[in-house]
Parts: structure tokens; C-alpha cells; sequence
């Protein structure tokens, strides 16, 4: 799946959420509210919350490993030697037991990308970063990440220290969607596709 598929995909995630959520808020504010609503705001805003940020962590996980497939692939279509590569890199001692007569391949795996990324916004850059992304030099991403900074931090306090949403409606869940769609695109511009 190319990157343009990729976050399209997403996208529909979050134009199904904001679905949810918006009829969430509806049965709040009918004149006649639904109770199971009205009665667990907290604990719906809470879910909605953590969906926005889990579907981000998904689709950034998924851009990076397949940055990462696409990368190893090229390393291993040049068919350069390991030991070249370990004797050029290699400070000192290198060693008889450190030759390796094969082609190098540097496969990371899904494991690997997910145990190095979360929706921190500084760890997604750290991430790639060592990709050879440097998200930090797009405006689009640079005017984004204040905006999903704050929301994740909430979500890891909702998670961590079971705190309250008390303080996020409706309303602004949908407007972090919006947000959140941004950041998507803001970082598939910079991810190169080949």
C-alpha cells in the first residue's frame, strides 16, 4: 500500500470517528438527552480520546516500517558485501570472526518500529530521524505538532493516572480530528514514497 493509500485509509478512520463522536454529542444535547450518554460523558470522551491518538500510533507505525522495508530493499537490491561495510564503519578490531562473506541486509521488523514509537511527538521524530526523515524541517509539521502534542500528553494522563476528560467536550475531539488529519499529511508529504 503506497503512503497516499496509506492515509486515506486513516482518514476514513477518523471521518468514521467523527461520526461516532458527533452522534455521541447529539444524544447529549436532544431535548430529551440519553441518559447512558449524559450520565458517562467522561468515560466516552475518555474512549474517543484514546481512539484519536491509538489510530495515529497505527498509522505512523505503518508508514515507518514500510519506509523501512522500502530501505532495506534497496540496500539489498545493491548487493554490497558486509565486510565492506563493517570494516569502513568499524572504529578498531576489526576482527577474523567479525567477516561475513554475504550481502548486508538491514531488515528491521514490526516489533522493532512499534517498541520505538508511539503518537509522542518527539519520539515519532527521533523514529525517523534514524529513517533518514527529518520531519522537523516541514513547516506543515512544525505548525501541526503543537496542536497533537497537548492531546497526547492527556491521553497518557488518562491512561497512566486515570485522569478525567472533564475538560475536553465533543466539540474539541472533532476539532482534534481535524488536527489530527493534518499531522497525517503534514508527514506523509516528507516520507519519501521510493
Amino acid at each position: 500500500m503506497g503512503s497516499v493509500e496509506l492515509q486515506n485509509k486513516y482518514v476514513a478512520m477518523y471521518d468514521a470517528l467523527k461520526s461516532i463522536i458527533a452522534i455521541s454529542q447529539q444524544r447529549v444535547i436532544d431535548p430529551i438527552p440519553d441518559e447512558l450518554f449524559l450520565s458517562n460523558i467522561n468515560f466516552f470522551v475518555k474512549a474517543y480520546l484514546i481512539n484519536i491518538c491509538t489510530y495515529l500510533e497505527s498509522y505512523l507505525q505503518e508508514v515507518a516500517f514500510q519506509l523501512a522495508k522500502r530501505i532495506n530493499e534497496k540496500i539489498v537490491s545493491a548487493s554490497i558485501p558486509q565486510n565492506y561495510v563493517h570494516w569502513r564503519l568499524a572504529t578498531k578490531n576489526f576482527k577474523d570472526e567479525n567477516f561475513n562473506y554475504s550481502y548486508l541486509e538491514l531488515a528491521v521488523d514490526a516489533k522493532t518500529i512499534s517498541a520505538n514509537l508511539s503518537a509522542n511527538i518527539y519520539k515519532t521524530i527521533e523514529l525517523f530521524r534514524n529513517l533518514g526523515v527529518d520531519l522537523t524541517a516541514s513547516a506543515d509539521f512544525q505548525a501541526c505538532k503543537g496542536l497533537i502534542s497537548p492531546v497526547v500528553t492527556k491521553r497518557n494522563n488518562i491512561i497512566h493516572h486515570n485522569d478525567n476528560a472533564s475538560d475536553v467536550t465533543f466539540h474539541d475531539l472533532l476539532a482534534h480530528i481535524d488536527n489530527f488529519i493534518l499531522y497525517l499529511s503534514a508527514i506523509n508529504a516528507v516520507v519519501p514514497e521510493n
